[in-house]
């Protein structure tokens, strides 16, 4: 009686141990260490300032992370659309109660508690999806017809988005929501017919875009250009991750953001802070804990249960990977300056507390793998 009493803890702690991934656990947290080294370099030291407001939103999205992962998968996936449906609800309040920043209504809240609606709608856009998918009745190659209502799923979210004004944030949206109906089975029509629909929607908008917008083009084409105004920042992230050469400046020694040549590099541009402290070997590093993350994101979708799980673990890949290489696009001008923020090393809440949100989706079925 007293062994089995003992054992009862010890088999309480073997349980938990395997209802975790590790594996997302430790890299998601070495991100987050680099991060917030990476952020207070980017403030010069203060720790009472951005990096306290950073650690409160990772502890908060910590929180959530294991607590979706406690949830069973397919509670989620039940919930799904009622979860969708909440998300487009707070991007309509935006228009009427969201904080204005900057001449952009993206907020909801109060301080340095805001949150911004359009954030965690890319992780309530690949549950919602998921869950369509999932019950599709269709298993072959997917035609125009089947598309409406994922269209409109999209659609709907991305025009709210766009209307803040936030491009990238809304054509973010639609980019992952490509990757998911891009791996269940487009037909090639189907495909060209989608691919050629946003060539022509981009050329007709062309005209009818902001002209900061249309002038973020014209900068990546020629940022020397624009190198006293809109092309400054692009110039001086360029100069920042080449000064840091193969090993870096070292940590609190890169001299663009301390002597504020690199304009906004808490969020669109950490990546050139990063670059020039740690140099090739350490951005290697970090694409490197980025890539590990997404392939073992594809690695739980390909031994998943079903269709849901392994669709919603699809999504969060495609989450991580295309916040990664347009973030690092944009700094290395390979890709227009938009704001598409790097996980966990771009400054802001709402894009910690959806990328943890993301996580415990993919704990929850990485746990099922072990459930019988």
């Amino acid at each position: 009686m007293i062994r089995s009493s003992l054992d009862r803890p010890q088999d309480l702690l073997s349980r938990l141990r395997r209802s975790i991934d590790w594996v997302v656990v430790i890299v998601t947290f070495s991100i987050v260490t680099l991060a917030i080294i990476n952020l207070n370099s980017a403030g010069k030291g203060d720790w009472t300032g951005r990096v306290a407001t950073q650690l409160r939103w990772v502890g908060l999205g910590s929180i959530a992370m294991f607590v979706i992962t406690a949830i069973d998968y397919r509670v989620i996936y039940r919930g799904a659309y009622a979860a969708y449906a909440a998300g487009v609800g707070l991007l309509a309040l935006v228009p009427f109660f969201g904080i204005k920043v900057n001449n952009a209504r993206r907020w909801l809240g109060t301080g340095d508690w805001r949150l911004q609606p359009s954030e965690v709608m890319k992780i309530l856009i690949v549950v919602a999806l998921a869950r369509y998918l999932h019950d599709s009745s269709s298993r072959k190659g997917k035609g125009l017809r089947e598309l409406g209502l994922p269209a409109i799923m999209v659609l709907a979210p991305m025009g709210l988005v766009v209307s803040q004004p936030d491009l990238s944030t809304g054509l973010m949206i639609g980019i992952i929501a490509m990757s998911l109906l891009a791996v269940t089975g487009l037909t090639l029509r189907s495909a060209l017919v989608l691919m050629s629909a946003g060539v022509i929607a981009f050329a007709l908008g062309w005209s009818y875009m902001l002209s900061y917008q249309r002038k973020r083009i014209d900068v990546w084409l020629n940022p020397e250009l624009y190198a006293d105004d809109e092309g400054y920042q692009t110039i001086q992230a360029m100069i920042a991750v080449g000064d840091g050469g193969f090993f870096g400046r070292g940590i609190d020694k890169g001299t663009q953001s301390a002597l504020g040549f690199l304009p906004e590099p808490f969020t669109d541009f950490p990546f050139a802070v990063y670059g020039e402290e740690w140099g090739f070997v350490g951005g290697a590093m970090l694409l490197t804990l980025y890539m590990s993350l997404v392939l073992w994101a594809i690695n739980i979708a390909s031994q998943a249960r079903d269709r849901f799980s392994a669709l919603a673990c699809v999504g969060v890949a495609a989450l991580f990977f295309w916040h990664v290489a347009i973030n690092v696009g944009m700094v290395l001008q390979l890709l227009p300056v938009s704001g598409v923020t790097l996980p966990f090393i771009s400054a802001g809440g709402s894009n910690v507390l959806t990328m943890m949100l993301a996580l415990g989706v993919l704990m929850s079925v990485s746990r099922s793998r072990h459930v019988r």
